[in-house]
C-alpha cells in the first residue's frame, strides 16, 4: 500500500471566521497575531472557510457576518476576510486554502411571525420566515433543493384537526392519563395557548404502520409491532400550529418514541395528513418555552428519541449538543416545506454560475490551494430522502426511466445518481480552475455521509438523495490533498448522555467505509489531514492523545485543528488575543513533543 506520509506530518487549522468573530472584532493587527500563535504552535497550513463577497448587491454575497456580534465592525477593519486572511498567512509563512461550501447559503432558523424583528419580506417556511440565508437565494428561492411532490387532500391548510394519535414505541403501559394530556395551539407558531376544546382519549394496543428508526439508526419500532397508542378523538382544531405536552412534572417518563413516529394527525376522513413536527429542540436556539417564543419546525432533530411524559420547562443547556433531545413537547403543522431551507440546487444554471463565481473570487484572493467542502447547515430536515427532486433531475429520470420519479428506493437510487453526476461536474470544474491557476486542489472526504447507506444523523449537514462519487474524483485525478472527516454532524457521533464510542478516532478509522476511503486515498500516494472537532465529541486530553496518535499513523500526512475559535478568540476590544480554557496550552505543549511547535516557530 503506497502512504500518504511523504513529508513531515503537517499540523493544519482550520479558520471559521465568523466564530472567531463572536467575541470581539479582528484588525489586521489582530490577524497577525493570530497567524503568529499558529505558527508558534507548529501550524503551517490554513484552511480559512469562504462566505462569499462582502458587497451585499454583488451576485455572489454572503450574509453570515453582519449577523455576528462583531462581524460588521470586523469588515470595515479588515475588508473581505479571507484575502485579508491570506495576506497575514503569507507575512507569516503559512500557507492558506481557502474552503468553499457549495451548499452553504445560509440557515434554517425561522423566527415566528408574531416574533419582533420577525423579517416580514423573507421567505416563509412552515414556523415562519427564514432570517439567514444569503441574497442569491433571497432574490431566487427556488433555486433550492426541491421536495418531492407531497399527496394530500385538497385545501389541507383549512381541514380542522378532528383526531390525534400518539404512538409509543412498545406495548407497556404509560402513566399518561386524560387529566394529564394539555393541547396547545397557535396561529402563528407564537406564544402557544391551552386550547379549551374537549376532547375523548382512547387508549389501545394497535400495530404499528410503520418501522421508525433514530437519529443513530437505532429501530425503534418494527412495523406490525404491538404498540400503545393514545388517540385524542373528538377534536375541532382550526389552528395553523397544534402542540401536545402533559402536565407531568416528576417521575419516571416511559412514553416514548421519535417525534416523527410519535405522532399522526387526522381530518374528518380515514387517512393522516401529511404533517411536519416539531419539539423545543434546536441547534441555535434550543430548548424553547412554547408559551413565550415558537419551535422550530422541521429541523432534524425530529428523529431524536424523547419523552412525551416529561417536563417540558427544564432548563436551557450550556451548549445544544449537550441538551439533546429537549423532552416534554411534540408539535405540528399540516402540509410540507417544499425546498431545503437554505441549499442549492446543484442541477440548475444559476446555482453552477453562483458556484463558479465563488471559485474566481477564492482564487483570486491569493490562496495556495483551494479546498471543497459538502457539509452545511442549510439542508436540515425530518425527512432528507424526499428531496432533490429538482427539474432538470426530474426531466432527465423522466427520460431515461419514461416516467415521473416516485418515492421507492429504485426511484431514489436513480435520483441521486444523477444528482450525483451534476455535483461531480462541479468538482471537476473547481479542480480544473484551481490547476489554472497554479494552485492546489483539497477535497474534503466526508465518510460520515459519503457511505451508500448513512443514518439520519449522518445526513445531518449534507444533502440527501446524492451519490457522491468520491471513488470517480480520485480515479480522475481530480484531487491532490484530503481532509478527511469521520465526525458526524457538530459532532454527535454519540448521544450526548452517553460516553463516547462512535466518536473515538479507534473507532471512527476502524469502521469498514472509513478505512476503506482512507486505504483508497493511500493507495493512490494522496496527502490526507485528519479533520477533528475540538471541545465536542471527546475532551481536551483525549484529543491532544487523537493529535500525538495521528503523528505516529503513517496513513496521515497531517492533523487538521477544528477550529481555531475552539481556543483562541480576540477580546471584546479587539485589542489582543485571549485562550479559551486550556486547550491552546495542551495543544502547544503536544506541538513541542512533536517535534512541530520547534518547527513551525
Amino acid at each position: 500500500m503506497a502512504l500518504s506520509r511523504k513529508s513531515p506530518f503537517m499540523l493544519t487549522a482550520t479558520v471559521d471566521f465568523p466564530d472567531d468573530v463572536r467575541d470581539g472584532p479582528y484588525t489586521h493587527a489582530l490577524l497577525d497575531e493570530l497567524m503568529a500563535l499558529l505558527r508558534a504552535l507548529g501550524v503551517r497550513r490554513i484552511n480559512w472557510l469562504y462566505y462569499g463577497d462582502d458587497e451585499p448587491e454583488s451576485y455572489w454575497a454572503g450574509y453570515i457576518f453582519p449577523a455576528m456580534p462583531y462581524g460588521p465592525e470586523t469588515l470595515a477593519n479588515i475588508g473581505e476576510p479571507l484575502r485579508a486572511g491570506a495576506a497575514a498567512a503569507h507575512r507569516h509563512g503559512l500557507e492558506i486554502y481557502g474552503v468553499l461550501k457549495p451548499y452553504n447559503a445560509g440557515a434554517p432558523i425561522t423566527k415566528p411571525r408574531g416574533l419582533a424583528g420577525s423579517p416580514p419580506g423573507a421567505i416563509q417556511r412552515i414556523g415562519g420566515p427564514l432570517v439567514s440565508v444569503i441574497p442569491f437565494i433571497q432574490r431566487n428561492p427556488h433555486a433550492r433543493v426541491r421536495r418531492r411532490p407531497v399527496d394530500g387532500p385538497e385545501g389541507l391548510d383549512s381541514i380542522p384537526i378532528r383526531r390525534i394519535k400518539l404512538r409509543k414505541s412498545d406495548d407497556t403501559p404509560t402513566r399518561i392519563s386524560r387529566e394529564n394530556i394539555q393541547v396547545w395551539v397557535s396561529p402563528d407558531n407564537y406564544r402557544y395557548t391551552r386550547s379549551d376544546g374537549d376532547f375523548t382519549l382512547i387508549e389501545s394496543v394497535e400495530p404499528a404502520p410503520r418501522e421508525v428508526a433514530d437519529y443513530y439508526g437505532t429501530p425503534v419500532v418494527s412495523k406490525g409491532s404491538p404498540v400503545r397508542t393514545l388517540t385524542l378523538d373528538r377534536l375541532d382544531l382550526p389552528d395553523a400550529f397544534v402542540l401536545v405536552t402533559t402536565d407531568l412534572k416528576d417521575g419516571s417518563p416511559d412514553f416514548r418514541n421519535t417525534a416523527v413516529g410519535m405522532i399522526e394527525a387526522y381530518g374528518p376522513g380515514p387517512e393522516p395528513l401529511p404533517i411536519t413536527v416539531a419539539t423545543r429542540s434546536d441547534i441555535w436556539d434550543h430548548n424553547r418555552d412554547f408559551r413565550t417564543h415558537g419551535l422550530e419546525f422541521d429541523s432534524g432533530w425530529g428523529m431524536l428519541q424523547l419523552y412525551l411524559d416529561a417536563d417540558n420547562s427544564t432548563g436551557k443547556g450550556e451548549r445544544f449538543w449537550s441538551s439533546l433531545p429537549s423532552h416534554g413537547v411534540v408539535a405540528f403543522a399540516r402540509g410540507k416545506n417544499e425546498y431545503l431551507a437554505a441549499t442549492p440546487a446543484e442541477s440548475l444554471p444559476d446555482v453552477r454560475r453562483l458556484w463558479s463565481g465563488w471559485v474566481d473570487r477564492i482564487l483570486d484572493s491569493g490562496v495556495d490551494g483551494l479546498d471543497i467542502r459538502v457539509s452545511a447547515h442549510g439542508s436540515l430536515t425530518d425527512e432528507p430522502h424526499e428531496y432533490g427532486y429538482d427539474a432538470p433531475v426530474v426531466e432527465e429520470f423522466r427520460r431515461i426511466h419514461g416516467s415521473n420519479p416516485d418515492g421507492s428506493d429504485e426511484a431514489r437510487a436513480a435520483i441521486a445518481g444523477i444528482r450525483g453526476r451534476h455535483y461531480s461536474d462541479f468538482i471537476r470544474e473547481a479542480s480544473g480552475r484551481a490547476r489554472a491557476a497554479g494552485r492546489r486542489f483539497q477535497a474534503h472526504m466526508h465518510t460520515e455521509a459519503f457511505r451508500p447507506d448513512p443514518c439520519h444523523g449522518q445526513l445531518m449537514g449534507f444533502p440527501a438523495n446524492m451519490r457522491y462519487e468520491w471513488r470517480e474524483w480520485l480515479d480522475e485525478g481530480l484531487i491532490d490533498d484530503v481532509v478527511f472527516r469521520t465526525s458526524w454532524f457538530e459532532a454527535l457521533e454519540d448521544h450526548p448522555d452517553s460516553p463516547a464510542q462512535r466518536s473515538r478516532l479507534d473507532n471512527a478509522l476502524s469502521e469498514g467505509f472509513a478505512a476503506e476511503v482512507l486505504g483508497e486515498a493511500n493507495r493512490r500516494g494522496l496527502p490526507v489531514y485528519l479533520n477533528r472537532y475540538i471541545d465536542r465529541a471527546v475532551g481536551n486530553e483525549d484529543y491532544v492523545a487523537d493529535l500525538e496518535r495521528t503523528a505516529r499513523d503513517e496513513r496521515f500526512a497531517g492533523f487538521d485543528l477544528y477550529e481555531t475559535a475552539s481556543f483562541i478568540s480576540p477580546a471584546p476590544d479587539g485589542s489582543r488575543l485571549v485562550a479559551i480554557g486550556d486547550a491552546l496550552e495542551q495543544l502547544t505543549e503536544a506541538s513541542k513533543r512533536l517535534g512541530l511547535a520547534q518547527q513551525g516557530g
